[in-house]
This record gives C-alpha cells, sequence and structure tokens, in this order.
C-alpha cells in the first residue's frame, strides 16, 4: 500500500505555482554556474508549501552560466532552483543561507553540488537514496516480467528488493538520527513504514514540535502521527484471541512466558510465503530456548490456509484467523497496511522489534538469547 508522502509532493508539485513579489535585500541568497545554458537563459527560485509553489525570484544566466539571485533567504523551508517544470533540484533552506549551487542546465538533478547549505545537501543524500532504490525496484519489476513462472528467480529477486529497500532505509533512518528536528529528516521518516518505523516518527515528531510546531509541513505530520497505531519498542503489543484451525479460541496473552513472535501472513501472500522458510529456521534453532510463534493468517479460505501451513512446514500449533482477510479484526488493532509483517516480544508482551527477517530476525533472536 502507497500512501502520499512529502517526497512525492515534492516531486509532483510541478504546475501550482503561485507567485509573490520577489523580495531583495542586500545579501545574495543563491549563485553559481550552471553550464550548458544559453545567455539569458531563466532560472527561478520557489518556495514550496503542502499545497502551493511560490516563486520567490527568477534570474537570468550571463555567458559564462553565472547567476545569482536578489531574494533574502527569510524563512526556513523547503525550496527549489528551476530551470523548468522538469529539470529543477529541491534544497533545504536556512536563514540567511547563500549556498553556492553548480551543476549541468541540461540535466541539474545528476550533476549539481552545493556548499554553504549543510540541510541541502543532506537532502541531495536523500535523493539519491531514494532514486537508486527506485531504479533498482524498475529493474527487479522488468525481470520479473519477463520470468513470472520462475519460482526460484521469485525468490532471488523478492531478496534483491528487500536489500535494494534496505539499503535506503539504512540512508534514511541514519539521516533521521543524526539530526532529528531537520526538514530532511522529516521528508526522510515518511518514506519509512509507520507500522515499523513508529519510534522514528515518534522523534521526528518530539524534536520538530520543539523547533517549528507552526510550520506547516510539520502541522500535516503531526496530524498523520496522532493518528497512527503507535507499536513502539518498550510498549506492550495489543492482546487479540482468533480461533486456530480446529476453531478453538487463543489469545496473544496467554502465551505469556516465552518470546514470541506474531507473524500476520496469509496463504496468497507470495513474499509472505518466500519468508517462511526464515520463520522455520528461528523456530528450529531457538524454540528449546523459551521462543515460539504466533501466526496470524489474514486469508478467507481456511483450506488453503490449512493447505499452505502444512506446504510450508509451519511446524509451530498456533496458527489463527478470523478468516475475514484485510476485515480481520487485528487489522486496525494493529495498523496493519501490508503484509508480511511481525512483532518480536517478549516473555511479559513487551516489544522488542518490528519487521524482522531473514538474518535480522536471526540476529535480534541470537541478541535475545545469548
Amino acid at each position: 500500500m502507497k500512501k502520499l508522502t512529502l517526497i512525492t509532493i515534492l516531486a509532483t508539485l510541478l504546475f501550482s505555482c503561485g507567485s509573490e513579489n520577489p523580495q531583495s535585500g542586500s545579501k545574495t541568497s543563491i549563485s553559481g554556474t550552471l553550464t550548458n545554458l544559453t545567455e539569458g537563459s531563466l532560472i527561478y527560485l520557489d518556495y514550496l508549501t503542502p499545497q502551493q509553489l511560490y516563486t520567490k525570484d527568477s534570474t537570468t544566466v550571463d555567458g559564462n552560466g553565472f547567476y545569482s539571485f536578489n531574494y533574502k533567504v527569510e524563512i526556513l523551508g523547503y525550496y527549489r532552483l528551476r530551470i523548468n517544470n522538469q529539470n529543477f533540484i529541491n534544497l533545504v533552506l536556512n536563514v540567511d543561507e547563500s549556498p553556492i549551487i553548480n551543476g549541468d542546465g541540461n540535466n541539474l538533478m545528476d550533476t549539481y553540488t552545493i556548499e554553504g547549505s549543510d540541510e541541502s545537501n543532506k537532502l541531495k543524500q536523500f535523493n539519491l537514496a531514494y532514486k537508486a532504490n527506485a531504479m533498482a525496484q524498475d529493474s527487479i519489476g522488468r525481470i520479473y516480467q519477463a520470468n513470472p513462472n520462475d519460482p526460484n528467480l521469485f525468490m532471488q529477486l523478492q531478496q534483491a528488493k528487500f536489500l535494494a529497500v534496505g539499503k535506503m532505509n539504512n540512508t534514511f533512518m541514519n539521516l533521521i538520527n543524526d539530526n532529528p528536528s531537520s526538514l530532511v529528516s522529516l521528508a526522510a521518516v515518511q518514506q519509512l513504514d509507520p507500522k515499523v518505523s513508529a519510534d522514528l516518527y515518534k522523534k521526528v515528531d518530539e524534536a520538530l514540535s520543539k523547533t517549528m510546531a507552526s510550520n506547516p509541513w510539520f502541522t500535516d505530520f503531526h496530524k498523520k502521527v496522532e493518528s497512527m497505531v503507535n507499536l513502539f519498542i518498550g510498549d506492550p503489543a495489543p492482546d487479540f484471541t482468533l480461533n486456530d484451525t480446529k476453531g478453538n479460541p487463543l489469545s496473544l496473552s496467554s502465551l505469556k512466558g516465552k518470546v514470541i513472535l506474531i507473524d500476520f501472513w496469509a496463504s496468497w501472500c507470495r513474499p509472505c510465503r518466500a519468508e517462511n522458510p526464515n520463520v522455520v529456521k528461528a523456530y528450529d534453532k531457538y524454540h528449546s530456548k523459551g521462543f515460539d510463534i504466533l501466526s496470524v493468517s489474514l486469508d478467507k479460505d481456511k483450506n488453503k490456509w490449512v493447505a499452505a501451513i502444512k506446504q510450508d512446514n509451519l511446524k509451530w500449533p498456533n496458527h489463527v484467523s478470523d478468516l475475514q482477510a484485510w476485515g480481520s479484526s487485528v487489522v486496525p488493532l494493529y495498523g496493519i497496511g501490508g503484509i508480511p509483517f511481525t512483532l518480536l516480544i517478549d516473555k511479559d508482551g513487551i516489544i522488542l522489534g518490528k519487521n524482522l527477517r531473514g538474518e535480522e530476525l536471526e540476529k535480534k533472536l541470537a541478541e535475545v538469547f545469548n
């Protein structure tokens, strides 16, 4: 499930341009050299809000590609250096910053450099990570479309997909942890799954509430955080009761005393089925030490659900479902937006980790039991 994020807005706010009178100051705000533009070519400096893009200033390049704006940055926020609606870069500018931005005017996004704006350089890191993942996912998708019936290749592509997303997310998490009160962190955190990274959402929300509580980008984000189902590490996992494969009720709380992986999955979910061997491996290794699994299925067809349990050798006894698929009572309770989705909880039902898969699950279990 895809949700509209700040970076999506930044990328698509192209044709809803308003205008404001350019404001002049004694200090040039942005200057630099843009190659491969003809003398007199117009470039623009825009200010972005969640609803609108305002042109703050415009200027032209000289015969050497040099340009400078007169607008003095008076508001911390998202800005855009724009040659046209397809050729631009996004910036985060602080009050009175005067960065030097150079690049190829024919391909600004892939060539630009910035001196004098730390936040804009961090936003560039964000953009590069985002673009690298998008290119990887596109390549993986094309390979799958050419070979849709190869189950072994599908599993390899799933691993490549998770690896690419993980690499991007690591960049985002590093940016957030380095400076949670940054507008770059605000963009980065909204690319992370709120069910997996609720702690980072909370971290950014708390940090920005102290420095820019009235910023329009933050107020929209704050409303989103307030409406989230918060599953923070260190908090108790919500209790629930569903029927097992024999129709008997089984509650999460009845499993207290063991370290439990709550695994939300379904027989029809191919990524879930691809991940099941890793879950079985973890169960085999740590069950004797006090580890157990509660598998919660979002199936509708009981026969397919039970058959998948047998086919994937999910040998633990704790399998439950209300056979309502996405209408299941656990979906809103846990704020599930996609599967597979997992929570690791301790013997008292306290959340230890979220969406741990493969090696990440193995590392966390080794930490817990060793």
